[in-house]
């Protein structure tokens, strides 16, 4: 299975921000820019683990288990 790309944040917010009707002040962009890049890496790690066909979701979370 191959990975996608993230998205460019800029690019990204620069898209969502509109649809959305979020405001975001300007001094915070830089910010929300740097967390979609971490939320992206943080993706592209989890897509690229594979599971076998054998794996399910747990039903319940059960912590400690």
């Amino acid at each position: 299975m191959s990975v996608p790309t993230p998205p460019d944040p800029e690019a990204l917010i620069a898209a969502l921000l509109p649809a959305t009707g979020i405001p975001l002040d300007p001094a915070w962009r830089a910010a929300v820019a740097a967390n979609l890049r971490v939320a992206g890496a943080i993706a592209t790690v989890l897509q690229a683990f594979s599971l076998p066909d054998s794996t399910e979701p747990a039903p319940v979370y059960e912590p400690g288990r």
